[in-house]
């Protein structure tokens, strides 16, 4: 299958790389890695010239409407298996947003296993988008979901899904920016704007040139390169976790004795934080606040003494210290109450609530997804989101155990986390776990995320010009939304319908 794709695209690609595009993309690389290098730039930056470099030259340049809207590369007629490989690597990369990962790591840090399931379970959404869009295309005949709208409940009704669409494009554009953003520098640093914009105009460009063809053709080596580097990672925090990863929850409940010394004064109860690998002489981090004090006071809050607080009829609350880790809760003596693993306080409800979106509402105003379901043979289009379904929840649930590691380090080896990372593992924040291996591994999780964001942001483009093109526009011009089959057709009432048999006007 592999040679059939390549013979089958061999001439259209040696023509492409001797287009002016294709050799001006190469120059004006080789001049911005030149820049790169004559000032001295961080490793990190090369990566995303590297990603370009694999990207905007050899991105597809369509000038046709329809291979813009549609991309070319997944026949509606054919049952080949070039067409299944396509769309269900494409349908995979293109709902890994960089934003889902990231979640899917904090949630592992915070509810183990559960949370990575819990963010995985919203992923149900590739099985029902897949056999709600194949009822639509076979026994209905629409080649778009606004089409589908507009035939059912009218005009507003496409427009109003076209705004609340709209909405979510923007928020995908941002939301995953600002992920890859934070690998280059503090939030609202030179370095993260600048990377904010940078990883956001790379997709942008060979998407704004290709549309949904240059997002299908850079999906496939993509997902290959997502897949691999992922497994690099969890080789790494495999091989390195103190604990297995089905048991650790650090969640849980520290009761302290009432007369410990640990609850007299802030600087006893400050003493039982973790103590973390410090970069200067002091074994103790500021940030690090794992343990709480809160003084004794009155409801009263003028009265400072528990005998004019009684005399006043107030109520006294004792001094009490919150630690919320359990070996420092027992070091100072207290007993420690583990939260359930399979508990609603424990991120069942997360999971819960993940399966009923994901099933019935989250993934309808997502067009990144919705569109591609459109695309292909229907029964290959629902054989490929089962696979790309499959291997999405996969990787979301692998990616927590990124979290699980940095929480379970934080947590149980403290004293070998820097203080200017502790915080950030203990919440399984990836830029932190990353930094905790080195530069090597930094490098790794920064690749996959990058590519995790701009694979998502090509979609979007795409999808936003076929939204404000024929969909929108057609609306707004012709009267109904257009599929993006008719991009280049002079619109005509009176066209027989595909499915029905009848003219446009009569099915509509």
């Amino acid at each position: 299958m592999a040679f059939e794709i390549v013979n089958r695209y061999r001439a259209p690609f040696l023509a492409h790389v001797k287009s002016w595009y294709f050799i001006g993309s190469m120059v004006f690389l080789a001049a911005a890695f030149v820049v790169m290098m004559a000032v001295r730039l961080d490793l990190q930056w090369f990566w995303l010239l590297l990603f370009a470099l694999i990207t905007v030259p050899f991105a597809p340049w369509a000038r046709n409407p329809v291979l813009y809207f549609r991309g070319g590369f997944v026949s509606d007629t054919s049952k080949h298996a070039s067409n299944w490989l396509v769309l269900s690597s494409s349908a995979f990369v293109s709902w890994i947003f960089a934003k889902s990962i990231l979640n899917a790591s904090t949630l592992g840090a915070s509810f183990g296993v559960v949370g990575g399931l819990a963010y995985a379970s919203w992923y149900v959404a590739f099985f029902s988008i897949a056999f709600v869009t194949y009822f639509l295309r076979t026994h209905r005949g629409y080649r778009s979901l606004p089409e589908a709208i507009h035939a059912r409940y009218g005009s507003m009704a496409a427009i109003a899904f076209g705004l609340a669409v709209a909405y979510r494009l923007e928020q995908e554009v941002w939301s995953n920016s600002l992920v890859v953003a934070s690998f280059y520098g503090p939030v609202h640093s030179p370095e993260w704007w600048a990377a904010a914009v940078v990883s956001t105009a790379i997709p942008m460009f060979y998407c704004f040139t290709g549309g949904m063809r240059a997002s299908l053709l850079t999906d496939i080596f993509q997902a290959m390169i997502k897949i691999a580097f992922l497994a690099v990672v969890l080789g790494v925090v495999g091989s390195r976790a103190p604990a297995p990863f089905h048991s650790f929850n650090r969640g849980g409940t520290c009761t302290l004795p009432a007369g410990s010394a640990a609850v007299a004064t802030k600087d006893a109860c400050s003493t039982w934080n973790p103590q973390v690998l410090a970069s200067g002489t002091e074994s103790t981090c500021a940030d690090v606040a794992v343990a709480s004090f809160k003084a004794a006071s009155c409801n009263y809050t003028a009265i400072i003494t528990s005998t004019l607080c009684s005399a006043a009829a107030g109520t006294w609350t004792n001094s009490s210290c919150s630690v919320t880790l359990q070996p420092p809760c027992t070091a100072a003596g207290g007993s420690w109450s583990p939260r359930a693993m399979w508990s609603l306080e424990n991120g069942m409800d997360l999971l819960i609530v993940g399966l009923l979106q994901g099933a019935l509402s989250y993934p309808y105003f997502d067009p990144v997804l919705t569109d591609r379901a459109f695309l292909g043979e229907p029964h290959i289009m629902v054989k490929s989101f089962i696979t790309g379904g499959v291997m999405a929840i996969l990787f979301i649930f692998l990616f927590s155990f990124v979290g699980i590691f940095g929480a379970m380090t934080a947590v149980l080896h403290p004293e070998t986390v820097p203080c200017s990372i502790y915080t950030g593992m203990l919440g399984g924040q990836p830029p932190a776990v990353a930094r905790y291996f080195g530069t090597a591994v930094f490098s790794v999780v920064n690749l996959i995320f990058l590519v995790s964001s701009c694979t998502v942001l090509d979609s979007t483009f795409a999808s936003t010009s076929k939204l404000f093109g024929p969909e929108l526009m057609g609306l707004i011009f012709k009267g109904r939304p257009l599929p993006p089959q008719m991009a280049t057709q002079r619109w005509d009432p009176h066209a027989v319908h595909p499915k029905h048999g009848m003219s446009v006007a009569e099915v509509m």
